[in-house]
């Protein structure tokens, strides 16, 4: 393996020069595997600089073995040497531990980033024991019961009538409307019976519980509300810590309050467009009321700016989950047991594929596809992006989903609003929009060239996709066709052709700039020409270029 240029979270260098001590090493290892794995490199200074291994650490199968022996439950890394600088370092690969890690001697460990960026391990506080087990889906903070305070006197029974209106009105379980207060209660696991009384879990607390008890026992909990114009700040109002359903409907108030619509005329149809996407909103705020991590101090955070929301909330993402998978993983909540019972309520999406939900409603309004890239270790943050009002994308979406009688899968509304956005994509980047391998991303833009929706411009590796001349017609742009279209491929073969014949000779980068492409599409045709015999390579030192060959330079 190549050198890492330096520490990091998941790099730590050691020196050996003491020789390093092995519990110092067992120490690194679980700290490592309580965070996100990583690679321990013996030998190497902190700037980098190798200085060597001592000879008792050269025995790679013992130095494993002792690893095993002083780790529980025992770990067993990747242990190897390599030689950079002509010096040899000890390798050990460390593995993200789906169980939490201690040392034989009873510490828990974990890495993180100094204020300089360098990186530290140190011991695990009680609360971030709690905080690893929620990330490693082994502990559900939600399901933890508070057994200092009776749920009679912790619950409210004003909180319990707005959740049954909230079922009501968000079409909930309505067998839930038939049960008692306590049987309301413990279906929805709001609260556990211990030697005949009720006491409520931390599920129950956030959803109906008093706000001082709240305060007391979930700390966590916070949200704030803010309107931006620009840099300023139009509407603050103070933090809300009172129950989940208070504060959803507290928010969803003052964001309905921002709300104004224009309609568009589709046929015999009249389609209301927000300036925010509503069903997008709510869908993401209910996930971050949620799924954060509620031991971590910190406010769920909305913001409303012109064009965007941002909604952040603390705690990262669950292990195995991530801007680039979070379409095709599997549901993974944090708190199991209060999304459970949010879903029941009728609050959030009852299949668990809330983010679907909240990419269909963006995108359906002509949208931006919903951006997570901002999102860290210690904190999710959704972006939801309106831009300018496309009508003319609208009006094509509806009118085809009334010709075809069926919605557009969310496959289809991706690829047809990044192809919108970048006119024309390789399948390579229509793949990574969807988040699925190219076998399955081909088949979705398959569906639509069938569709007549998407039409493929080149062959092989140079192929891209464009918006077809049907949808660039209902969309009212034919001259935005022709542009994108381009030249077909014999066209642009004659005219590097021309250009042989009057220059002599061409490179890869003047047939992009002749023909208006990439370098791969450029590639392409140049190896055409080549597969026919009419142009050959010309190779000089680190240049390349292709002139005509003898038979075709008459």
């Amino acid at each position: 393996m190549d050198k890492p240029l330096r520490e990091s979270l998941t790099v730590e260098f050691k020196s050996d020069r003491g020789p390093l001590k092995m519990e110092e090493l067992y120490k690194e290892v679980v700290a490592m595997a309580n965070t996100d794995g990583g690679v321990i490199c013996l030998g190497v200074e902190d700037d980098g600089k190798v200085s060597g291994l001592d000879r008792q650490h050269e025995n790679t199968t013992e130095v494993a073995a002792k690893i095993q022996e002083h780790t529980v439950p025992p770990q067993y890394p990747t242990v190897h040497i390599e030689r950079w600088e002509g010096r040899p370092a000890l390798i050990v690969e460390v593995k993200e531990s789906r169980q939490l890690v201690m040392t034989s001697d009873g510490r828990y460990l974990r890495r993180r980033l100094k204020r300089n960026g360098t990186p530290e391990s140190v011991a695990l506080q009680p609360q971030e024991i709690i905080q690893r087990l929620s990330s490693i889906q082994v502990f559900d903070p939600s399901a933890q019961v508070i057994e200092s305070v009776p749920a009679k006197k912790a619950l409210s029974p004003l909180e319990r009538e707005r959740l049954r209106g909230m079922i009501r009105t968000y079409h909930g379980e309505k067998m839930l409307l038939e049960l008692s207060d306590d049987e309301l209660d413990k279906s929805l696991e709001l609260v556990k019976e211990r030697d005949g009384v009720l006491y409520p879990t931390v599920a129950g607390l956030l959803l109906l519980g008093y706000e001082d008890y709240i305060r007391e026992y979930v700390p966590g909990n916070e949200v704030l509300f803010q309107v931006m114009d620009d840099l300023n700040v139009l509407v603050n109002p103070p933090a809300m810590k009172d129950g989940l359903l208070d504060i959803f409907e507290k928010v969803y108030l003052l964001f309905q309050a921002r709300i104004t619509e224009q309609e568009l005329q589709v046929g015999l149809f009249r389609v209301p467009i927000p300036n925010y996407e509503i069903d997008a909103f709510r869908e993401g705020f209910v996930n971050a009321l949620v799924h954060r991590d509620y031991y971590r101090l910190g406010a769920v955070c909305v913001q409303l700016r012109k064009k965007s929301i941002e909604i952040s909330s603390p705690g990262g993402f669950p292990e195995g989950v991530s801007p680039d998978n979070i379409l095709t993983v599997a549901p993974t909540p944090r708190n199991k047991v209060l999304a459970e019972a949010v879903k029941r309520i009728g609050l959030a999406e009852r299949t668990g594929r809330g983010v679907d939900k909240i990419y269909r409603a963006m995108l359906q309004s002509g949208c931006e596809i919903p951006d997570y890239s901002a999102s860290a270790a210690t904190s999710v943050v959704l972006r939801l992006n309106s831009g300018e009002l496309d009508e003319a994308f609208i009006r094509m979406l509806v009118e085809e989903e009334r010709q075809a009688k069926t919605q557009l899968s969310l496959d289809a509304l991706i690829v047809l609003s990044t192809l919108k956005n970048e006119r024309r994509a390789p399948l390579a980047d229509l793949a990574r929009r969807l988040q699925k391998d190219k076998r399955d991303a081909l088949s979705a833009v398959e569906q639509l060239v069938e569709r007549g929706m998407v039409e493929g411009v080149g062959a092989g590796g140079a192929r891209r996709y464009m918006l077809s001349s049907k949808v660039y017609a209902l969309s009212g742009d034919e001259i935005g066709y022709t542009r994108q279209k381009g030249m077909t491929t014999p066209q642009e073969i004659e005219i590097i052709g021309r250009h042989l014949k009057q220059f002599g000779k061409i490179t890869r980068a003047k047939v992009v700039e002749l023909c208006k492409c990439d370098r791969d599409h450029a590639y392409y045709l140049l190896h055409k020409l080549i597969g026919e015999g009419r142009v050959k390579t010309i190779k000089r030192g680190k240049y390349t270029f292709y002139t005509l060959s003898a038979s075709d330079s008459d």
